[in-house]
């Protein structure tokens, strides 16, 4: 996987420096390794492209970049069609995260997207419900949480965002994004349409980049957007401001390491020396693929609990995801967190979950859990 890693990350490297690769280097890349990697990540349309510079015409890469180019195509256009609507009622809103960012790449339309995250104003939650289910859609999961899920065939998905983080996972930044209206800016050819400040953006993508590396990892597509923002603002942007913030938040450092580590592994295809703790790193990105792994996120629960011994923190583990605290009711099940009384039957509703629509993924989680033979006490 290692060296199957870093061919993705020279061929990435030269398709965003408009470099054509070595044909040479290309001669000792597995082409299928290649492509499930890149698949993992999310970056087959780019790869493909780098390819296609050096005359290299695989099948799969070119099916790949066409099918995300369409889907890209669709989901701009359907997009605007959900934002003209919440202008037609007079709801505030802001396109996020992949949205914007592709706009900056070499080519727009090969920075791949899973969906659209669009945050609104939260007062009208139910209105844009109606909304949703008015154009079409159905609501994958709706009032838990800091965002629904709308999904419509044959691939449209849309994250519709009440607030940029649930509390349940960071007070101190739901209580940072807590007035987010007044740090927007108006769009120009919009009555309700708003956007960041870059600076703000800047520091909005840090801490989701943030939140995903602390819960289950990130891969190498969340260097690449850091790296293509920063090769448009860098030089523009106000860094007292974003050093400022990012303390506020906790993740000053983040920030820093992954800046720099960005810029060390793609401002150009040959790989610099790399210390060890930025070899670890990027490494680390590689394995998680562009949205983590379950590996990691039951790993880095597990560090929570203070216990010297696996057996124990398995125990105590296991026993977490029965019996979870109050306040994992009081932001998934209101209704029972208000009538504790009634708490026994959400139990039991959620152990015959597990058991039937759920079976395969407890499955797994159990073999993970009981195949560690290791856990970092971080307390």
């Amino acid at each position: 996987m290692k060296q199957t890693g870093y061919d993705m990350l020279y061929l990435t490297a030269c398709a965003v420096n408009n470099i054509t690769p070595d044909s040479s280097c290309i001669a000792l890349i597995n082409p299928d390794e290649l492509f499930k990697m890149c698949q993992y990540h999310s970056l087959t349309a780019i790869v493909c492209t780098a390819l296609e510079s050096a005359g290299i015409s695989n099948k799969k890469f070119i099916e790949a970049k066409l099918k995300a180019i369409r889907k890209n195509i669709l989901l701009d256009s359907e997009r605007k069609k959900i934002c003209g609507t919440l202008e037609q009622y007079g709801i505030w809103y802001m396109p996020l995260k992949g949205t914007i960012l592709k706009e900056l790449y070499p080519q727009t339309d090969v920075r791949q997207m899973s969906d659209n995250d669009i945050l609104f104003d939260k007062t009208y939650r139910k209105t844009v419900l109606k909304i949703m289910k008015n154009l079409g859609y159905s609501a994958k999961y709706y009032g838990k949480g800091n965002h629904d899920v709308y999904i419509k065939p044959p691939i449209y998905n849309y994250e519709m965002h009440t607030e940029l983080f649930h509390i349940s996972y960071n007070e101190k930044w739901t209580e940072y994004y807590s007035q987010i209206k007044n740090k927007l800016i108006q769009d120009s050819n919009t009555e309700y349409g708003y956007h960041f400040t870059d600076e703000d953006f800047y520091v909005y993508i840090t801490a989701h980049e943030y939140k995903h590396y602390n819960i289950s990892g990130t891969g190498l597509r969340s260097l690449l957007d850091r790296y293509i923002f920063l090769m448009h603002k860098e030089k523009i942007l106000n860094w007292q401001y974003i050093q400022n913030e990012c303390t506020k938040l906790g993740i000053a450092q983040f920030e820093k390491q992954n800046r720099n580590l960005c810029k060390k592994v793609l401002s150009e295809p040959e790989l610099p020396r790399l210390s060890p703790e930025e070899k670890e790193l990027l490494e680390y990105h590689f394995s998680c693929g562009t949205y983590g792994t379950i590996e990691n996120e039951i790993t880095k629960r597990m560090e929570k609990f203070n216990y010297k011994t696996v057996s124990k923190t398995r125990f105590k583990y296991i026993f977490s995801r029965v019996f979870p605290s109050l306040e994992f009711y009081r932001f998934n099940y209101p209704f029972f967190y208000h009538h504790k009384i009634l708490l026994p039957l959400i139990w039991f509703v959620r152990l015959a979950k597990g058991m039937t629509v759920k079976r395969k993924h407890m499955k797994k989680e159990l073999r993970i859990i009981f195949k560690l033979h290791k856990v970092k006490n971080t307390k």
